[in-house]
């Protein structure tokens, strides 16, 4: 957190993406995802929600005054989206649906299976920005709860995942408002920024696998991880996403060190 002075008010202003309050992230998405041809606005409007003051207050500065501190605007409109924490815990479409719930933070609790597919319909969206990706991608994440006791036990309140049943759940939270569905684009964004930077040999190893010709990435890793440390296809795709992608990496990076030993014995 920063600390940050504007006459005689003192402010505590968040460093990061999840030093943000869920307040804070909806007041954001829309200035985040919004058209704009002053990108002075858009900072100054950023700066509105970071510190909790209203525009006149700023508006009070000096132009020097404001480019002193535009920079606090930086995590947000120039870096990478770091949220892991969960912006969304739940949602409820419309009056008569039920309450869908959303996986915990860092996507701690997903299966490798459900992984693949959010992953498949996050990578579609930023493509193409077509409303049904964003919408599958929610469908995925986002499901009907269990029964109490069940969704304890496992650890889950939500119903365990089912790919034949995505697109009709789609088709019910699309009634979300947009701006609820890019903030779960967004902290899913984060926590798959989180994943890179924990498992790197496995997304460059999936990449490699999309330019080889396999346009389904994690689909071939998982055909291709069936019947190893896991068990057969369905059993690999029921493990937590973690562990799988652990294990990867591990396999990965040590595959990796023994072509380095063996390519430098051989020209010894």
């Amino acid at each position: 957190m920063y600390t940050v002075t504007l006459g005689n008010q003192t402010k505590l202003l968040a460093a990061t993406w999840d030093e943000l309050s869920r307040e804070q992230v909806r007041l954001l998405i829309p200035i985040l995802y919004g058209a704009y041809t002053d990108a002075n606005q858009q900072r100054i409007e950023v700066l509105e929600v970071l510190l909790g003051v209203s525009r006149p207050l700023i508006l009070r500065l000096t132009p020097v005054q404001l480019l002193g501190i535009f920079w606090l605007t930086d995590f947000l409109l120039l870096e990478p989206v770091t949220r892991t924490i969960q912006v969304q815990p739940s949602v409820k479409p419309a009056r008569l649906l039920p309450t869908y719930y959303a996986p915990t933070d860092e996507l701690s609790n997903i299966s490798f299976l459900e992984f693949a597919f959010a992953d498949a319909y996050f990578v579609a969206y930023a493509n193409t920005g077509e409303a049904q990706w964003l919408d599958q991608l929610v469908a995925t994440l986002y499901r009907r709860p269990r029964r109490y006791r069940e969704g304890l036990a496992v650890g889950d309140r939500r119903l365990p995942f089912n790919e034949n049943l995505i697109e009709v759940e789609a088709a019910r939270l699309a009634r979300l408002p947009q701006l609820t569905k890019l903030a779960i684009y967004t902290w899913y964004r984060g926590c798959r920024h989180a994943l890179e930077q924990r498992y790197p040999h496995v997304f460059t190893a999936a990449g490699e696998q999309q330019d080889k010709g396999h346009p389904d990435g994690w689909g071939y890793v998982l055909r291709e991880m069936s019947g190893q440390a896991f068990g057969n296809y369905t059993e690999t795709g029921r493990q937590l996403a973690h562990q799988v992608l652990a294990k990867m990496n591990d396999d990965l990076a040590r595959g990796q060190e023994l072509e380095r030993q063996t390519k430098a014995q051989q020209q010894a």
